[in-house]
């Protein structure tokens, strides 16, 4: 800190660009470019909970939902996604993956375990629960700021 000043939302923005190139590159490396930027992050949260709301997945991604819209369109296009009536709202949509996607499912873990070592080199197990748990504190200040805005 200089002068007072913060730096943390300068340093978060930075980190988040920096990680993104290397996301990237990874999972170019990889063979796995179709899940890098916001698609990907939409085919994580769809493996967790499949036929999902996109009010759900707007939650899960921190996508707005025109950006979120967009890339769904996209990933429908591709054929990684289908939108489906919800059995128990007819004015609903869920989004539910249509199989695609599981080419990705062996590749992954190996690569969210070189993005994780690329990131936490040199932290300790404790360093790392301590900076995740800051990091979610300042998610949640900003979740419920976006909430008023």
């Amino acid at each position: 800190m200089k002068n007072g000043q913060t730096e943390g939302g300068t340093l978060i923005s930075q980190i988040n660009q920096v990680c993104q190139r290397v996301w990237h590159a990874v999972l170019s490396r990889n063979g796995l470019e179709d899940l890098a930027g916001a698609r990907g992050r939409v085919i994580f949260a769809l493996w967790g909970e499949d036929k999902v709301p996109i009010k759900k997945l707007v939650e899960k991604t921190s996508l707005d939902k025109a950006t979120l819209t967009g890339i769904i369109d996209r990933l429908e296009r591709d054929g990684f996604v289908c939108r489906v009536p919800s059995p128990d709202d007819k004015r609903a949509t869920l989004i539910s993956r249509t199989g695609k996607d599981e080419i990705f499912k062996k590749k992954v873990p190996k690569v969210s375990d070189e993005q994780n070592a690329l990131f936490y080199k040199g932290f300790s197990k404790k360093e790392i629960e301590v900076f995740e748990k800051y990091l979610k504190r300042v998610l949640q200040n900003c979740k419920d700021a976006e909430e008023v805005l």
